[in-house]
């Protein structure tokens, strides 16, 4: 948000977001059930400004269009693991 506030005159006095997901634990341990992977994402921002709320809410979302994070929770992408043991590569288990 600080980068782009100046496009918008958006002076922020103060802007914190608490990330939470909730999941499944239930793959994790072997139990069944569904993956790990996240079932729902909530970025919970809190902003602090003089500026208009329409001028705010414009500054949010060109800053969230920007999220590499959110955008990928949006649209996954493929995702590769490479290990190595002692500097040689280490196969799948």
């Amino acid at each position: 948000m600080a980068k782009f506030s100046p496009l918008y005159e958006v002076p922020i006095e103060e802007a914190d977001v608490d990330v939470r997901a909730t999941f499944s634990v239930a793959d994790k341990y072997d139990l069944g059930g569904p993956p790990g992977a996240f079932q729902q994402v909530t970025f919970d921002l809190h902003v602090t400004s003089p500026a208009p709320e329409s001028q705010v809410a414009k500054l949010v979302a060109h800053a969230e269009r920007a999220c590499h994070a959110a955008q990928t929770f949006r649209a996954p992408v493929p995702v590769d693991l490479k290990a190595t043991l002692n500097g040689q590569p280490l196969a799948p288990g």
